[in-house]
């Protein structure tokens, strides 16, 4: 089964790579502390969305996901008037989001509850915890933030990642989100302990604006709240000899092909998921061999501008030599690390959530 445009029906769309937050196991900065100096700082703008994706095409989906790899989607100012245009084409879409709650004036919320079906905030924990991830953002107004959004009429779903010094406060957030009318409670079995080469870091750094280190996040102590991730890395290495070797043997089966999904970066690149993307900038991701491949793959079929949605069509790219540069390679040839990572056996990102199943039996291929 190859890509086929028809075929798509949900797009992540990553509309801005600024953010208010400087968590410490996100890529876009050092740490937790200095964004960057290589992330490029983009806001789509409603004209640059207008030209990307036709009208033809978003009446063929059925949702479009505001979420991203490097920034917060309510950073940029035309959000909503993005989320409007495509309600008006499409008026049956879902359109949701995913945020840290923290940025924009109430108004904001409730205008976004007019356009935007469902947000999902990234709340780790409780007055007293919550930056300790979530650096720079204020608990305060995240609740009032949310709590306009939902009086207004939308659908909040609160998401909860669990470190050893907020996993003692799950209980009460989920009673709390009851409280406060979200939707939904999810845990996150967080699997953010692995740096880019998939090794464990037991007790992950968190650096000051100065680049020192302040403190640490370490993984639950409570076994409910681990993720299974990483038993099952120490079998693949009794059986493959590394986690690299696993990841170059490994079946990988193509979430995004089976979910009929594709990921449009803030520059314009085409994905079929995020954590592809997520290669492309960070201290350890812009020198991991994965950055080097992709920059082969361009080079081979032409040049980057053929994956660009803002220079090809999105059916060029789907349907043409980028995606099918990338479907060529998930089980044959030069692989990319990440593509065993994410939809190989181990599964390292939907281990994350309850219902995922990791013992099954490791097959290579």
């Amino acid at each position: 089964m190859t890509f086929k445009l028809a075929n798509i029906k949900k797009v992540e769309w990553e509309v801005s790579t600024n953010c208010n937050a400087q968590c410490p196991q996100c890529p876009r900065n050092d740490y937790g502390g200095e964004t960057i100096s290589t992330l490029p700082l983009i806001n789509v703008t409603l004209e640059q969305a207008q030209a990307s994706l036709t009208t033809e095409f978003i009446n063929q989906l059925e949702e479009i996901y505001f979420c991203g790899t490097y920034g917060d989607p309510c950073m940029n100012k035309d959000l909503i008037k993005i989320a409007k245009w495509i309600k008006s084409v499409n008026p049956s879409i879902i359109v949701s989001a995913h945020t840290n709650g923290g940025i924009r004036s109430t108004s904001f919320w409730k205008e976004a509850a007019l356009y935007i079906d469902w947000i999902g905030f990234g709340i780790d924990g409780l007055e007293d915890t919550n930056h300790l991830y979530r650096k720079g953002t204020f608990w305060n107004r995240i609740i009032q933030n949310a709590r306009a959004y939902i009086d207004a009429g939308g659908t909040a779903i609160w998401d909860f990642i669990v470190f050893k010094h907020n996993e003692h406060q799950v209980e009460q957030a989920r009673s709390l989100s009851q409280e406060l009318g979200f939707k939904e409670f999810r845990v996150k079995y967080t699997s953010r302990f692995f740096n880019k080469s998939h090794e464990v870091i037991i007790k992950w750094p968190v650096k000051n604006r100065k680049g020192e280190i302040e403190s640490y996040l370490e993984i639950p102590e409570k076994k409910e709240y681990q993720n299974i991730i990483y038993e099952s890395t120490d079998n693949v290495v009794k059986e493959y000899g590394s986690i690299k070797k696993f990841f170059s043997q490994t079946e990988v089966n193509c979430f995004s092909k089976k979910a009929n999904q594709i990921y449009i970066s803030a520059d314009g690149t085409v994905f079929p998921c995020g954590w592809l993307q997520d290669r492309m900038y960070g201290i350890e991701a812009e020198q991991h061999s994965d950055k080097q491949i992709l920059e082969q793959m361009w080079d081979e079929i032409g040049g980057k501008d053929l994956a660009n949605i803002y220079k090809t069509t999105i059916e060029n790219i789907v349907e043409g030599k980028w995606f099918s540069r990338l479907d060529s390679s998930f089980n044959s040839g030069i692989r990319l690390e990440r593509c065993g990572a994410i939809c190989g056996q181990l599964n390292f990102i939907g281990s994350q959530n309850k219902d995922v199943n990791l013992k099954q039996p490791l097959r290579k291929v």
